[in-house]
């Protein structure tokens, strides 16, 4: 094996080396030359192989390679002669400039409840510049004729979010209608202007001022990466209001990338865990799990084969048993002391497949509520449960609640199941599938 196949192993894994090596054999010759190109624009990552062959991308990623090898790209300003406004408006679109947060807040009306942007929540435009296109006969495109969302179809792209980072690398966002609703919905046309009408991209950077330091000008993507402002694709487990947690101890905020010291640090899900000084860094996101771990005093962490067991020992809910996958997702939760679990308990965790709470009594909001593969929970001693209890999971099989308070449930509920997200219906589909 030569040299630069060896770093690509060592950096990627022994799988994606393989690849690189049947991929491209005319690089290698250029010793150093891969290796650079890799580095530059993928995080090492041992599941990148994994991650291609899943999505079936092996022939854009071996083109995307060769062209960057090749990238010769010149300034076509010159060429542009027609606005971002008129371009988009021969195929279709209103183009709006937000100078204000009220400005951003005319369009929330055009995204269902559940899908509306965290542009939305405020203070977007003190990082970005945001532009809103809007199709013309966006009154005749109703999300209700769109049962099986697709990133591209009409309705997700009917009104689409385009932003500009307000720092020097301009890094674009182009965000769909559906939002959380379909995969990278904040890459709609691959973050690439010119897929919707050739010309946009050279267009802003004129009119705008607003050149893309790092073009995705080769259509490049993969499900669960993004592609910070420093040019490179990571990995990632979640995205929650435009911060991306990801794998390896690093969370890309506002597409800026922040590592944090594996020593002293613990990144898992969306969880940042200061091992030094024990306790959680709220930066980033609130969750009802940390309110089990508010005075930790003992922190273990094993590392049985590619899981991790984390230990948390807490001076008011005791200990705290995870497992975390090799992503460094929970995939299951052991508290046998705490008596309330609070509101918004794990409710974007998305690999959780067990959860344990044996002298759990009040369950509040939102427990596991985009949560959709849990298996098996057991909370023996629960008398209150809460709304949007594992509202989107349909694959539960095992259940352990109190005998008394099934009974309760059952006797309680209506007759059928009208699909409207309550705790009622939710957990009346849950005894359905136990019994």
């Amino acid at each position: 094996m030569n040299s630069d196949l060896k770093l690509i192993k060592k950096k990627y894994g022994e799988e994606t080396s393989h690849l690189c090596r049947e991929l491209f054999p005319i690089i290698l010759e250029q010793e150093g030359l891969l290796p650079k190109l890799l580095l530059a624009h993928f995080e090492p990552n041992h599941l990148l192989y994994e991650d291609i062959v899943k999505d079936n991308a092996v022939n854009s990623f071996k083109n995307y390679i060769y062209q960057l090898m090749n990238d010769k790209r010149e300034k076509k300003y010159g060429d542009v002669t027609k606005t971002p406004k008129e371009l988009l408006g021969e195929v279709g679109y209103d183009l709006y400039e937000c100078h204000s947060e009220e400005d951003i807040q005319k369009f929330r009306k055009y995204y269902a409840p559940n899908e509306q942007l965290c542009t939305f929540n405020g203070g977007r435009l003190n990082s970005c510049y945001v532009f809103f296109a809007v199709k013309k006969n966006v009154d005749q495109i109703r999300r209700e004729g769109f049962d099986h969302p697709q990133r591209q179809d009409e309705y997700g792209t009917s009104v689409i979010s385009i932003q500009f980072e307000r720092d020097e690398t301009h890094t674009l966002s182009i965000k769909n209608r559906y939002n959380h609703s379909v995969g990278n919905p904040d890459a709609t046309f691959s973050n690439n202007l010119d897929n919707i009408t050739p010309g946009l991209t050279d267009s802003f950077s004129k009119y705008y001022g607003l050149e893309q330091s790092n073009k995705n000008s080769y259509n490049f993507e993969i499900p669960g990466y993004v592609r910070a402002n420093d040019g490179k694709h990571y990995p990632y487990n979640i995205e929650l209001g435009n911060v991306y947690y990801c794998p390896n101890n690093i969370i890309i905020d506002n597409f800026c990338v922040k590592k944090y010291d594996k020593d002293k640090y613990l990144l898992f899900d969306y969880f940042l865990l200061n091992l030094e000084n024990k306790e959680f860094i709220f930066d980033y996101d609130l969750d009802g799990f940390l309110d089990l771990c508010t005075s930790i005093e003992k922190i273990e962490i094993e590392k049985p084969g590619l899981n991790k067991i984390i230990k948390i020992y807490d001076q008011h809910s005791g200990l705290t048993e995870l497992l975390v996958n090799k992503k460094n997702q929970i995939i299951s939760l052991k508290n046998d002391e705490e008596q309330v679990i609070s509101d918004d308990f794990l409710y974007s965790c998305q690999e959780v497949e067990e959860v344990v709470l044996s002298n759990a009594q009040v369950i509040g909001d939102s427990f596991l509520q985009f949560n959709e593969v849990l298996n098996f929970i057991s909370i023996p001693k629960a008398k209150s449960i809460g709304f949007n209890f594992l509202e989107y999971n349909k694959k539960i099989r095992r259940i352990v609640f109190s005998k008394e308070f099934e009974d309760e449930i059952c006797d309680e509920l209506t007759p059928y199941y009208d699909g409207t997200p309550n705790i009622e219906n939710t957990l009346r589909q849950l005894l359905i599938r136990k019994r």
